[in-house]
């Protein structure tokens, strides 16, 4: 386990609220002790729609404004069963999730459009047992149906090769950088970045600080040829710090 396991998620609560994730939760006067808070994550990769609005047992989560494509947060939230569902902004239902959340586990949802467009859904457990501490941690998801296998680069170095539509992926761990690096992907053989990587500080900028014996899943979203909201977007969620 990580050394900095006891800081993972601690900014959970306030990066979903920059966001615009919140999980609504009504107050009462009840002096039991509370529960300790589950933490989990929201990955969006569907393109299809380009804006959705996210509910967790029926209280929206996206207070702000619609939750678009590449869009990804942490949040915590009270242990029990919990249904996240997944809509246009009409309304219209795309894809739920039901699970019991566990306090002592950390979770992440991941939605993505399949090679038919259909809207899905995907949650999974997290297990950050056996990863560095002396090393940076990602995993790498191509979320886009269409664009084909892509290669992965950070700093300029290949990090991962000919990775196929697919939302699991192992765990990798890389040598610490110096500094704030770029990452990008570039079609196989190629090596003009097909879409660069961009800040979660920063939409505009591609400078970012993945730091060593921290876990970072980097996602591509969006849909090649696809402009607007729905275009091809390199991103990454943080599992174990702010940054």
């Amino acid at each position: 386990m990580l050394i900095k396991k006891n800081r993972i998620w601690a900014v959970a609560a306030l990066l979903g609220g920059v966001i615009g994730l919140s999980s609504c939760l009504k107050q009462n006067n009840d002096v039991t002790p509370p529960r300790m808070n589950y933490t989990a994550a929201i990955i969006n990769g569907a393109y299809l729609p380009s804006s959705l609005d996210i509910f967790n047992n029926n209280g929206k989560m996206n207070a702000v404004g619609p939750y678009k494509t590449g869009s990804s947060a942490p949040f915590q939230d009270r242990p029990g069963v919990h249904t996240f569902s997944f809509r246009k902004t009409n309304g219209i239902g795309l894809d739920s999730v039901t699970q019991q959340f566990d306090s002592t586990k950390f979770y992440t949802i991941i939605t993505y459009n399949d090679a038919a467009k259909n809207f899905v859904a995907r949650y999974q457990e997290e297990s950050f047992a056996g990863l560095s501490n002396s090393k940076v941690n990602f995993r790498f998801l191509n979320l886009s149906p269409n664009v084909g296998p892509v290669d992965l680069y950070i700093n300029k170095k290949k990090v991962a090769s000919n990775q196929a539509f697919s939302p699991v992926a192992p765990w990798n761990a890389d040598d610490p950088y110096s500094g704030l690096v770029e990452y990008y992907i570039t079609l196989p053989g190629e090596t003009t970045p097909l879409v660069k990587g961009t800040s979660r500080q920063d939409a505009s900028s591609t400078q970012v600080p993945f730091q060593a014996g921290y876990a970072y899943t980097i996602y591509l979203a969006g849909a090649k040829d696809s402009t607007g909201d729905n275009k091809l977007q390199l991103c990454y969620l943080s599992h174990t710090s702010s940054l």
